[in-house]
């Protein structure tokens, strides 16, 4: 027994306030946690725990004294825990059995996570998608393709709510019916960057947003850095999209490979910057994603979960050949990240300009393509979603005897 264990119980609920402070506090991470352990007996005995007992126990610096001290009257604790329940944020300690299993068992876990919305039923499998704010077409469209297709086989998408691939590949498991949930860099009740507004209200209602920060605390660069740990650390594996060779996403890699996650990494142009990482990764031994279907089953056949259906060969396979013209086909068949002119096109299609100008805007009409003014135009997600299924349809007719 520690010097000021006490010989009495606390249910969890009347427990459940005293964590919250010790996360609001910024100080308490494993190891103080596992220090305050070894002297009190609850985190009700150390908030009630005054300077003086404090400083005997020889744990803390008289810096920490002060900010343990300072906090508790800087709010009514009482007053702060049930606002956040009003706001519908709950909160976990690493003491209770809903608490991620997963994140227990990392070296440098969170032993208090607040957290709106709920956790996926038992036995899904979670996988991160990850990878640049500044994404590519072509990884802005594999980034949707992949969340749609884990959202159908049952596989909770974990990400960070980020621009870029983090948020369009959450928003695409949602919008086909799938689990997501996402770690932030600030309190949960702060929504960043506000442009995921949208993204945050339907992860709050069919999903999760969970953080080890306070509601309050503003996101700050440092603490995105920190939360990545929890990304990697509840997932099975991570699939990184597109990245740079230094950024925030190779961060996750390192505390994914440090906790023993397998990682993915989706194969880029070697000429584009944000291919740099994922390329790099992949000459390192990361899990090469040349296949999006087949990816999603090695998750299902590695990690279990709800039965993959894999997607119907055959007529649906052509679907995207029925939809369009031959002339419009053969310009879909061109598309890339890259952004064109008719003229450009001339040439390699045999036809004149002015008939191709007037396949764009009629490909513009139908959400393939995007006008960007002057005769310039750049294909959308869905025209690169529709240029691989038209490529993969007719690859597939080849092989036929």
């Amino acid at each position: 027994m520690g010097i000021f264990k006490q010989a009495f119980t606390i249910s969890k609920e009347e427990m459940l306030p005293y964590f919250y402070y010790l996360g609001a506090t910024g100080l308490v991470g494993a190891v103080t946690y596992e220090r305050i352990q070894t002297v009190f007996d609850s985190p009700k005995a150390f908030y009630t725990a005054d300077a003086g007992k404090l400083e005997k126990t020889g744990l803390f610096t008289a810096e920490q004294i002060t900010h343990f001290t300072e906090k508790k009257k800087e709010f009514n604790l009482f007053s702060e825990y049930e606002r956040a329940l009003k706001l519908g944020i709950k909160t976990l300690s690493v003491e209770d059995p809903e608490y991620p299993e997963k994140l227990k068992t990392i070296k440098d876990y969170a032993p208090v996570l607040y957290m709106k919305g709920s956790f996926p039923k038992e036995g899904v499998p979670y996988v991160s998608v990850i990878g640049a704010r500044e994404c590519s077409g072509y990884g802005s469209a594999v980034a949707a393709r992949l969340g749609e297709l884990l959202a159908a086989a049952g596989v909770a998408v974990i990400s960070g709510m980020a621009r870029g691939i983090d948020s369009i590949s959450q928003i695409a498991a949602l919008e086909a019916g799938g689990y997501s949930l996402a770690f932030l860099g600030g309190g949960v009740d702060v929504v960043y960057p506000r442009e995921s507004r949208r993204l945050y209200e339907i992860l709050s209602q069919r999903g999760g947003i969970i953080s080890e920060f306070a509601p309050g605390v503003m996101p700050m660069k440092t603490f995105f850095a920190r939360r990545n740990r929890l990304i990697s650390g509840i997932s099975d594996a991570l699939c990184v999209v597109e990245a740079k060779e230094k950024s925030g996403t190779m961060i996750t890699v390192d505390c994914a490979l440090e906790q023993g996650r397998d990682v993915y990494a989706v194969p880029g142009r070697i000429s584009d910057i944000t291919s740099f990482g994922t390329n790099s990764l992949i000459r390192q031994g990361a899990g090469v994603v040349a296949d999006l279907n087949a990816f999603v089953e090695e998750m299902l056949r590695t990690y279990g979960g709800p039965a993959f259906m894999t997607l119907t060969k055959g007529s649906k396979k052509k679907e995207p050949e029925e939809k369009y013209l031959e002339n419009e086909i053969a310009v879909i068949r061109l598309l890339d990240e890259n952004s064109f002119t008719a003229d450009a096109l001339s040439s390699t299609l045999k036809m004149q300009s002015y008939e191709i100008l007037g396949l764009c805007m009629g490909l513009c009409d139908k959400g393939i393509l995007k006008s960007m003014g002057a005769g310039r135009f750049v294909s959308t997600e869905e025209g690169i979603l529709t240029r691989n299924k038209i490529v993969s349809a007719e690859n597939e007719d080849e092989d036929l005897p």
